[in-house]
Parts: structure tokens; C-alpha cells; sequence
């Protein structure tokens, strides 16, 4: 029995956790892996982010992305699943709606009332990056090591 995650396992992990690392790179091939907040639709793991992003620069010159979904604190707790893919921005209006309501929904608690004017002023205009894997997932469960 290895440590990795069964599929069944992998789209709970990432289905029900919302918090990520989502690493593009810049124009020189340095990575650049910076904290996400994401919702699964359809089995499909969407992002917001400010369209003003250097993220988006990122992708719109290199659409290669990483998203690393993990849990647990102790080694012994750890888990994770690496997909590794290419994002690219939603143009179709209603599904960007779509995503939005979801994202909205999700993290409606976990944001301070009301965001500071920096902070709302950049997310004033955002796309939705889709993540579409092109293989399968790396993932990890330390839970299954017999120590």
C-alpha cells in the first residue's frame, strides 16, 4: 500500500478544501506560488483573481500553473495533491457568473466587512482562471505511513 491519494480521496481533498498555493511563472522561468482561494465546479478547480495581476501576465505569456492543495499540520497529518496543468481566463459570461456566485457563496465569512479601498479597488475587476490538468495528480497522505 503506497502513501498516495485514490481518486476517490484526491477530489475530496481538493473538492471540499478551497485553500491553495497556485505557482505561475514569470517571463524568465522563475516560479512564483502564492496563496489562492478556489472552488471545484464540475470537477473543475476555478480561481478569481484582480485582472491586473501580475498573475495574469504570468499565464497570458506562460499558461503553465501548478495548484498544490494540501492539509494537516504534524508530518504525520500531511496530505496533498499537486495538479499540475495550464490555466486560462473564462470568457464565457454566464459561467463566469456562475463561478463568481460559487466563489461568493464559499468565502463569504472569511472576508472582513469591508475590505480595505487598496485591497477592493484591485479586486473592482477579476477574471476567473480555469485549471485544466494535463496529467494526472502528484498526491501524498503521511496518515498511510506505518511508522
Amino acid at each position: 500500500m503506497g502513501i498516495t491519494l485514490d481518486a476517490t480521496e484526491r477530489a475530496m481533498l481538493v473538492g471540499t478544501h478551497g485553500e491553495g498555493v497556485l505557482a505561475t511563472t514569470t517571463p524568465s522561468g522563475a516560479p512564483v506560488p502564492l496563496p489562492v482561494w478556489y472552488v471545484v465546479v464540475d470537477g473543475v478547480p476555478y480561481v478569481r483573481t484582480p485582472r491586473t495581476s501580475k498573475r495574469v501576465r504570468h499565464i497570458e505569456n506562460n499558461p503553465r500553473v501548478s495548484l498544490l492543495v494540501h492539509a494537516g499540520e504534524a508530518w504525520r497529518e500531511l496530505r496533498g495533491v499537486l495538479i499540475a496543468g495550464r490555466a486560462e481566463i473564462v470568457t464565457d459570461p454566464a459561467l463566469a457568473v456562475r463561478i463568481e456566485k460559487v466563489l461568493d457563496e464559499r468565502f463569504a465569512d472569511l472576508l472582513p466587512p469591508p475590505l480595505p479601498d487598496r485591497v477592493a479597488g484591485a479586486y473592482a475587476a477579476t477574471v476567473i482562471l480555469r485549471i485544466t490538468p494535463d496529467r494526472d495528480p502528484v498526491s501524498w497522505d503521511n496518515r498511510k505511513v506505518r511508522l
